[in-house]
């Protein structure tokens, strides 16, 4: 009969071989996984991955950014197993360059576009925006040597929707880098009008939910932009058990129900 003292000291061992007869995916797995997610989701998703995590004793890192900035990173090798974008343009890059997992892309949410002011501003609600008529006047009034915070049009999903809606509105000719600031991120666009650097600002619907120091003043019709729709799909290099378990929780009531709570409404998967 072996000693139990001899099994004791092979263990260790035995578990190191394990390890390293394990593919990088599969070691990674054993880990943690690592989620990429559009940084208006980041509430969200911290709540979803902590839930996930009681359940699966297994920790969820997520790194939240504009979906173009976690895009590109993934593009340089970043090692993610899931992306969550706020744009299909991103989701479609990814795709083009066979980084994920063709057959896991998945619509989740939905949002909207909303104008916003610091909570002590007198700016009353213009209610649903669909002509520039009321938008105009707060402009004419209150970017006078001040600037209106938005994300950065060129490549952040939000601002290029608050692009879209404002051409539509004929407001944004109007517009130049004097009167506008910025956000490389629409939580950073938040965060220019909670902090009262900006009078008024554009954002997710459900990021102004989630800071107690703005309110909301003014709701785009949705037929002035693109429909804001966020993606998720695994990516392909790290598309491990675990992630793809994950992956699979995001779909369900628990996930659904915190989606609600946050102001997302939730797409039906096609």
């Amino acid at each position: 009969m072996i000693k139990l003292s001899i099994i004791r000291n092979l263990l260790p061992q035995v578990y190191i071989l394990f390890l390293l007869s394990l593919s990088p995916s599969e070691a990674t797995e054993e880990k943690r996984i690592l989620i990429y997610n559009a940084a208006s989701t980041s509430d969200t998703i911290n709540e979803i991955s902590k839930e996930w995590e009681k359940i699966n004793n297994i920790k969820v890192n997520a790194s939240s950014a504009s979906s173009s900035s976690l895009a590109k990173q993934i593009i340089n090798g970043a090692p993610a197993n899931i992306y969550i974008s706020a744009s299909w343009l991103w989701i479609e890059e990814l795709k083009k360059n066979n980084i994920i997992v063709a057959n896991t892309i998945k619509p989740l949410f939905e949002n909207k576009l909303v104008l916003i002011a610091n909570k002590d501003s007198n700016i009353e609600d213009i209610g649903i925006i669909s002509n520039n008529l009321k938008l105009k006047v707060i402009f004419d009034k209150y970017l006078n040597n001040r600037r209106i915070s938005i994300a950065d049009p060129t490549h952040v999903p939000a601002g290029i929707y608050t692009q879209q809606a404002l051409l539509k509105l004929n407001l944004w000719n109007n517009l130049n880098r004097n009167n506008m600031a910025w956000g490389g991120d629409v939580r950073r666009t938040l965060k220019f009008v909670a902090l009262g650097n900006s009078p008024i600002g554009i954002v997710y619907y459900t990021d102004a939910l989630a800071e107690k120091n703005v309110k909301i003043v003014g709701t785009f019709d949705t037929s002035l932009h693109k429909p804001i729709q966020y993606w998720v799909a695994g990516v392909k290099k790290f598309h491990t058990l675990k992630s793809k378990d994950f992956f699979n929780f995001l779909n369900n009531e628990f996930s659904t129900n915190i989606y609600t709570k946050h102001g997302f409404k939730k797409i039906e998967n096609k």
